[in-house]
């Protein structure tokens, strides 16, 4: 084993020992235990325990990744397609703190190892997110990992799931907004209101138009009855919106 090999290892111990009591303070604090029912909403992106009594806890949560009993790999979630790109910024910055000390383990998408494995990486997405707890659950030959970053309210939740939209091809996904031209078949040009990377859980969503409204916005100097108008804005999942920007990407 060379020095980076031991300086992982020694780094990955370190942050498992810490899980274990972060986790027992974690599962006491909130009784887990005694909710016996568990959902969770990836598009939304919260953990949900509930009890027969009708008790409901709430928790932000990001997948940490998934162990594979079929193939004994591990699979980190920013190298899925399809996760959310909050989830991917978030678990991202575990990779990024990986290819600062060349901890291949952190870099690399697809691993092999075992179940414990998932609780290592999942104790080192822990100590770099700060965060309050994880959780494990099964799923047909897989075992995923979710790290909670903070626990939600009911009225939060009720506020956080208001910025979420049904999606006939995606299931859900957060709300963004998009002018009646754009679409997925031709290319309109895309304009965005912002940077995609700098939007948060507090901000209204993502937002764009084609090359027809941005002329008229801009002869308009800016958004008026006459431009909004003319863009006719409806809402569509965030998924559907990075797709669409795909397409009008290729001209």
């Amino acid at each position: 084993m060379n020095l980076n090999e031991q300086c992982f290892e020694d780094y990955k111990d370190d942050c498992v020992e810490e899980l274990m009591t972060r986790q027992d303070e974690f599962m006491k604090f909130y009784d887990i235990n005694s909710y016996e029912h568990w959902y969770y909403d990836d598009g939304i992106g919260v953990f949900d325990f509930k009890s027969d009594d009708g008790r409901s806890l709430y928790f932000k949560h990001a997948k940490v990744g998934s162990y594979s009993t079929k193939t004994d790999t591990w699979k980190w979630s920013w190298d899925y397609e399809s996760t959310e790109s909050h989830v991917r910024r978030l678990i991202g910055k575990v990779r990024e703190f990986g290819e600062s000390k060349n901890f291949d383990e952190l870099t690399t998408g697809l691993l092999n190892g075992d179940e414990y494995t998932g609780w290592a990486m999942t104790a080192i997405a822990v100590k770099l997110l700060n965060a309050i707890g994880s959780y494990r659950v099964p799923q047909d030959h897989l075992f995923v990992y979710f790290i909670f970053t903070n626990q939600l309210t009911q009225e939060e939740y009720d506020a956080v799931k208001a910025k979420y939209i049904a999606c006939n091809v995606h299931e859900s996904g957060r709300v963004a907004f998009i002018c009646q031209h754009l679409n997925k078949e031709t290319y309109t040009g895309f304009h965005e209101a912002f940077d995609p990377d700098t939007i948060t859980d507090d901000d209204d969503g993502y937002q764009a138009w084609c090359d027809e409204c941005e002329v008229v916005r801009l002869e308009e100097d800016g958004w008026n009855d006459t431009s909004m108008a003319y863009a006719k804005i409806k809402l569509i999942c965030d998924k559907c919106y990075f797709e669409i920007k795909a397409a009008n990407q290729i001209i």
